[in-house]
């Protein structure tokens, strides 16, 4: 959300706060603009613009002889950013835009380790599948599906991963991640996964591939990660390319 100047801009930014903190749901209906306009002590006529800017968002809609109701979930300011705090787990950095987390999970069994995931755990026979939800607000956020090996981890089943964060685990077991490489790429929520987005079809989401590698360079993570662009922001850096580099 942008920093409201104007009264009707500051009312409008209020009711979008409300929706992303649970206060109002989609669906919800407003109270009417004389209710408003006593509540907020502004005239009516700025409740009445400050309704209309989000009619124009899509994030209410006026119903004729019934009133106006929430229809859509704003594109808030307070988006947890990719890119820099990457070895924080997601529930930290969540909390710490203000927001409040919570996780799902949808499964954790161990799988035997082959075709591509082979490639990145060799060593390995074979490798647990973590699959969690992430939700923001007791909605949901983001799907990560997680791989990394038995050889390493072997007792990987009695941690509690619904309260507790993969990496502490992984640092209890000396192979806390030190550096990630991670690639973005825009993709469809795959057909398994959109009823937990609570959505009707695939739509589009940022996908990450996200490599962890320990202090001794070893590859110990391999996660999957589908984020809802609401929440969601990113940070790149690009270097200039030297005279005798390639552009």
């Amino acid at each position: 959300m942008n920093k409201p100047t104007t009264l009707y801009e500051q009312l409008a930014d209020n009711i979008k706060t409300k929706i992303v903190d649970g206060e109002l749901a989609i669906g919800d209906r407003l109270p009417s603009e004389r209710a408003m306009s006593e509540q907020y002590g502004i005239n009516r006529m700025t409740v009445r613009k400050a309704i209309k800017l989000l009619e124009d968002e899509g994030i209410l809609s006026a119903e004729v002889g019934r009133g106006t109701f929430v229809s859509g979930m704003p594109v808030v300011s307070r988006k947890v950013e990719l890119g820099d705090n990457e070895l924080i787990s997601l529930t930290r950095q969540i909390r710490q835009k203000g927001l409040d987390p919570s996780r799902e999970i949808i499964s954790f069994q161990k799988v035997k380790n082959e075709d591509a995931l082979y490639d990145f755990f060799p060593d390995s026979e074979n490798v647990y599948e973590l699959v969690r939800l992430s939700l923001i607000n007791g909605k949901p956020y983001a799907l990560q599906k997680a791989y990394f090996p038995c050889n390493l981890f072997s007792d990987a089943e009695r941690f509690d991963f619904l309260d507790e964060s993969l990496y502490d685990y992984m640092e209890e077991q000396g192979h806390r991640p030190t550096q990630l490489v991670s690639y973005l790429k825009i993709a469809k929520i795959p057909d398994m996964y959109v009823s937990l987005f609570h959505e009707e079809k695939p739509r589009n989401v940022f996908l990450f591939d996200y490599f962890g590698f320990d202090k001794d360079h070893r590859l110990i993570e391999y996660t999957i990660s589908y984020h809802l662009p609401e929440y969601t922001s990113f940070r790149y850096v690009t270097r200039k390319a030297k005279n005798n580099e390639t552009r």
